[in-house]
């Protein structure tokens, strides 16, 4: 069984290289940490086991983006998860990565995590 969660697109000032000081960076990874808390508290699934997460962004253009570096921004919503105790950890032992795909979705943009129970 799977769960998505949909969350909006991670903070600009949140990417691999934002060379920003933390004291900049708090005020939006706490509020990240927070959207994806309070989503994956709505879903009431648990994985008591290791979980797989895919990773979907959507868009909202054709601009080339780096994808991993746009995933590294997703480490606050990663712990939202695990705050809301969706999720045991975020160590190697509780989740792996599944994908990281990138879509065109003008009209919604966002990210979707899937996760999925590791086999």
């Amino acid at each position: 069984m799977s769960v998505t969660i949909r969350l909006s697109l991670p903070p600009k000032g949140l990417h691999a290289h934002n060379k920003g000081s933390w004291k900049s960076k708090a005020g939006p990874t706490r509020r990240y940490r927070e959207e994806a808390f309070v989503v994956a508290l709505g879903s009431k699934r648990k994985f008591k086991r290791r979980a797989v997460l895919s990773i979907d962004f959507y868009w909202p253009d054709l601009r080339r983006r780096d994808s991993l570096n746009a995933a590294q921004g997703l480490k606050p919503a990663i712990d939202g998860l695990v705050d809301a105790k969706m999720i045991r950890d975020d160590n190697w032992q509780a989740l792996s990565i599944g994908h990281i795909e990138s879509h065109l979705d003008r009209e919604k943009p966002r990210v979707e995590l899937t996760l999925t129970d590791a086999t």
